[in-house]
């Protein structure tokens, strides 16, 4: 059974001779692209580029640039500071004091109306003057509320100043890149002088 796999594989034997080649002197391969192919790069590279703006030109006139849109929010946040505000009551312990509702004209009696004669008119006696009451201070809620909206408010005219002075950006077109104007011979190889051969 040994043998049969000598004779398969070649080894147990005394003539097994192992046969080495001789080496080959190294050879090098190279590809060159033609020039026309980079230049055709460089024009697929301008048409993409070119869409790119144009469509970034669509989005700018649809919502506007980055600094639109900052601004557009700055703007809903004062009106939400405003809303928040107006809704507080303007002091800490508001004026429940009764105040008469102004009429446009004066009522008068048609008699029989107690001790009133025809035509008297029907006018209360004021009272005895009362001093006003004090004003009472502002609550902290309506100060910190205040507060936010005119933070608010200057945030909100930033951000208008910095939409108004900043312009809308685009992609750099590429043209006549360098990588297009090399010839397609400068990537042959070439022989060296033989005063720069190395020995």
């Amino acid at each position: 059974m040994s043998g049969l796999f000598d004779s398969i594989f070649g080894g147990g034997g005394s003539n097994t001779q192992i046969v080495i080649p001789e080496g080959e002197a190294p050879r090098a391969f190279q590809t060159v692209i033609p020039q026309k192919s980079y230049k055709d790069l460089a024009e697929s590279m301008n048409r993409t580029e070119k869409e790119y703006n144009r469509v970034l030109d669509q989005r700018y006139d649809m919502v506007g640039t980055g600094a639109d849109i900052g601004a557009k929010q700055r703007g809903i946040e004062m009106q939400e500071a405003a809303s928040y505000a107006s809704s507080l009551p303007s002091a800490s312990s508001p004026d429940t004091s009764f105040k008469a509702t102004p009429r446009p004209f004066d009522i008068t009696s048609k008699g029989n109306t107690f001790q009133t004669t025809e035509g008297q008119f029907l006018i209360a006696t004021p009272a005895a003057a009362t001093p006003a009451p004090a004003t009472p201070p502002k609550s902290l809620a309506k100060e910190a509320a205040e507060l936010r909206h005119k933070d608010a408010k200057e945030y909100y005219l930033a951000a208008v100043q910095k939409a108004k002075d900043t312009p809308r950006s685009y992609m750099p077109e590429t043209v006549n890149p360098g990588f297009a104007q090399n010839k397609s011979d400068i990537y042959l190889p070439k022989a060296l002088p033989k005063s720069e051969k190395t020995t």
